[in-house]
């Protein structure tokens, strides 16, 4: 992937007068981290929303302002409206391109129409987890990671997070027994399950009665 510039002007605005600056195209955004002074910056509208989503969460995107030298960054917050949805603000975590970094990665899985464990109507695969935590330097973190299904065979298998294969440079950051994806059993058969067991227990009440009943009569 080709390195991901956002140019940005220094922002004298804030709070409530970032909504001027928005209805003008421009979007509010933060630097910050490395114990370096955080930065209240600007940005062109069109420009950050392609850099972002080129970018994601995981490639490193430098940040040029005319506060100082260009700033290696992660997209590590981004603000929404919670009900039109519009940008708001991002927010960049200054990050040092040769030590390592906690980062979360998407994953996604693939297989899962012909996973064993789903011939006949068995189960149907269930995600459980949509992204876990790598630690890896900024250049080297994977923009996703594959699970593959077909190694799910029956109801009791399951894909852990440890057994995801990692790129070179990367290791798990997150719980290594976190359940990526398994085989959910069809809802009518757990419906089933529930009221055998119901059922059993009706019966054996009704047999400790009959017991009880036989010594009131002796």
């Amino acid at each position: 992937m080709d390195e991901l510039v956002l140019e940005a002007d220094h922002r004298t605005v804030m709070g409530k007068k970032n909504r001027a600056l928005r209805a003008k195209g421009i979007i509010p955004i933060h630097v910050y981290g490395l114990d370096d002074a955080p930065l209240s910056l600007q940005a062109d509208f069109r420009r950050l929303v392609n850099v972002v989503r080129s970018a994601g969460r995981t490639s490193p995107v430098i940040v040029k302002s005319p506060q100082g030298d260009p700033d290696v960054t992660l997209v590590r917050e981004i603000a929404t409206h919670p009900v039109s949805g519009d940008l708001l603000h991002v927010d960049f975590l200054r990050v040092d391109p040769t030590q390592t970094v906690d980062a979360p990665v998407p994953v996604i899985l693939f297989n899962q129409e012909v996973a064993p464990g789903t011939r006949g109507g068995a189960g149907f695969v269930t995600q459980g987890v949509y992204e876990i935590m790598l630690s890896a330097r900024p250049g080297e973190i994977p923009q996703h990671l594959e699970a593959d299904c077909i190694v799910l065979e029956s109801l009791d298998d399951a894909i852990l997070a440890s057994e995801l294969t990692l790129p070179d440079g990367a290791t798990l950051a997150g719980d290594p027994d976190e359940r990526i994806a398994w085989i959910q059993p069809p809802r009518v058969i757990a419906e089933d399950i529930v009221e055998e067991d119901e059922e059993e227990m009706i019966d054996g009440e009704g047999e400790g009665e009959s017991e009880a009943d036989s010594e009131e009569e002796e």
